[in-house]
């Protein structure tokens, strides 16, 4: 849960006279405005030999943040490889109420550091992320951290917001729904319950199954529209489709996330691991891509023409490239001090950056001329 403070601000906030106030709206005084931490953590002898073991079970260390010491908290490795860079530059998570109740680091009890091997821009995530928020699709927010681990530079990460009920609490007012993971799977198999009460079966997801899968294509999105939030999802795609999120969903049916929420009763899909974006800028307005319900949308004639109609709509919003690139400038100009350290690693950095700008704009100006052709 969070703190108390956070707590009685949602209570004030919803208490105005105006228009609700959404837990994101409130102000985050870590993720609200990203910046450029420094923090030094420190696990014993012993604790490291325990990830090497067990690289996915908490290990007890120390985070350190200026004069803040946060004492036992819960430290694990991410992704498949990260015993081989623990030594290096791993990607963590950490947990700070693992071991010691009611701690919280700037009001969150779990952060995940990235390492952003895969981005040397270090802004995939936290641009993506603002992309899919500015289309109205639930993604993580980040900051940034300089780290030091066991008195060794690490160098730059991407501090991300973990996907967990607090997350779930800025986009929905009810977070008690199944929350589940896809990850090389698609909503046809079991996919992992991350937090609510899904019976064994996962009826929900059955339910979103054989409505994508209705014959008649006349009537195949109306049955989505049944128990899949259909706008969000449309949303949803088209910004994989800008992004070209080659990990995600749309494309290869991986890496995903799924809400059921309790108050429209429908399913919300949303993005995970944003750090390899815009890889192709020609990429094809309409692909052939592996998930099943976007596959179920772009095969209904009307799913086609909504789709379209969305990805013109967010060209002029959330796709701006002006409003994308001074985003760019200012989030390079926080982290460079720490992206650079050296003359190859500016080079390196100031390179990525120019490199993420021009496939924004190609993107960018591909789609747009991809939807003045007549539809298919």
């Amino acid at each position: 849960m969070r703190p108390l403070r956070v707590l009685l601000l949602s209570l004030v906030c919803a208490s105005w006279p105006a228009a609700p106030v959404s837990a994101a709206e409130i102000e985050d005084e870590l993720y609200g405005t990203p910046k450029l931490l420094a923090l030094k953590i420190e696990l014993p002898a012993a604790q490291l030999e325990a990830l090497r073991k067990d690289a996915k079970a908490y290990a007890k260390g120390t985070v350190r943040e200026g004069d803040k010491v946060y004492a036992n908290v819960g430290i694990r490795l991410k992704g498949a490889a990260g015993v081989q860079l623990l030594d290096r530059k791993p990607s963590l998570t950490i947990k700070f109420d693992e071991f010691e109740s009611g701690q919280f680091f700037h009001g969150h009890e779990k952060i995940a550091l990235n390492n952003a091997l895969q981005d040397s821009s270090y802004l995939s995530e936290a641009i993506g992320g603002e992309i899919y928020r500015a289309a109205g699709v639930p993604a993580p927010r980040v900051t940034f951290a300089r780290v030091e681990l066991n008195g060794r530079d690490a160098g730059l990460y991407v501090l991300a917001q973990t996907p967990n009920r607090d997350f779930l609490s800025d986009f929905f007012k009810k977070t008690k729904g199944n929350f589940y993971e896809g990850k090389a799977s698609d909503v046809t198999e079991t996919l992992h319950l991350d937090s609510g009460k899904s019976p064994k079966d996962q009826a929900d997801l059955k339910s979103l199954v054989n409505a994508a899968r209705e014959n008649d294509l006349n009537q195949r999105l109306k049955k989505l529209g049944t128990v899949l939030d259909v706008d969000r999802f449309l949303s949803f795609v088209a910004v994989e489709v800008f992004t070209w999120h080659r990990n995600g969903y749309v494309l290869a049916r991986n890496n995903y996330r799924v809400y059921n929420d309790p108050v429209s009763a429908r399913l919300v899909f949303m993005p995970a691991s944003l750090d390899e974006l815009f890889s192709k800028v020609n990429a094809p307005l309409l692909p052939d891509g592996k998930g099943m319900v976007s596959r179920a949308v772009f095969e209904s004639p009307e799913g086609r023409r909504l789709y379209r109609e969305r990805m013109t709509k967010l060209l002029g919003t959330a796709f701006k490239v002006e409003t994308l690139h001074a985003r760019i400038a200012e989030l390079a100009a926080k982290i460079r001090p720490a992206a650079a350290r050296d003359a190859n690693e500016t080079k390196a950095f100031d390179a990525a950056v120019a490199q993420l700008r021009e496939n924004i704009a190609q993107r960018a100006k591909f789609l747009g001329e991809e939807l003045k052709k007549p539809a298919q």
